[in-house]
């Protein structure tokens, strides 16, 4: 047995643990929050943060890409519903199921907008940004061509308020808090009809 060899030290919280703790103190104090909320939540140094993540804007932008692509991760089984119009649907109810299910995640979502984080987030990040609306962007044209029998941009279009804007519209104003069960009903309601517009090009 060799003495005098120090094994490496097992870091105390998970990448993970670091990044549920930036979406809990975002969750609380939105984007007035900071690295020592995320320190404070952990009962870690910010010494173990900075470890992982090189400034407060990449420690938080990590975190909104993951709370993402956990919305994301239903999308591609959603979409091959059989049913079109019911498809269409179910992506839209995704949007206040996941927001009910999943608040501080959801309320971590609220943070940025994708369209400025391409050019202000920091620059390691960026490139795994530049494709994260990649799934999406493939659902609403598979949707498209499922209902239209092609696409086309008014068709995009159309998918897009129907499966994304609208939903998302609705919701909106109560990301965070409970969301009641006639918010689903109201969706069903503005995408079903708008699902039946025509592909008017």
């Amino acid at each position: 047995m060799e003495y005098g060899v120090k094994m490496p030290r097992q870091p105390k919280f998970s990448r993970d643990d670091v990044l549920d703790a930036a979406r809990d103190a975002v969750f609380e104090h939105w984007r007035s929050a900071t690295v020592s909320h995320v320190t404070s939540r952990l009962g870690a140094p910010s010494g173990s943060i900075y470890h992982r993540f090189a400034s407060r804007e990449a420690l938080f932008v990590t975190a909104w890409i993951r709370s993402v692509r956990r919305f994301q991760q239903a999308l591609t089984t959603i979409v091959e519903i059989p049913d079109p119009t019911e498809a269409i649907v179910e992506t839209a109810l995704h949007i206040p199921r996941f927001c009910r299910q999943h608040r501080k995640d959801a309320r971590m979502m609220t943070l940025y907008r994708h369209a400025d984080l391409l050019t202000t987030a920091p620059p390691e990040l960026r490139e795994e940004l530049a494709g994260l609306n990649t799934p999406v962007a493939t659902a609403i044209a598979a949707l498209t061509r499922r209902r239209y029998g092609r696409v086309t941009n008014h068709g995009l279009a159309v998918m897009r308020l129907a499966c994304r804007d609208s939903p998302y519209g609705i919701v909106r104003p109560i990301i965070g808090e409970a969301i009641p069960a006639w918010i689903d009903d109201a969706v069903r309601a503005t995408t079903g009809a708008l699902a039946g517009l025509p592909d008017h090009t």
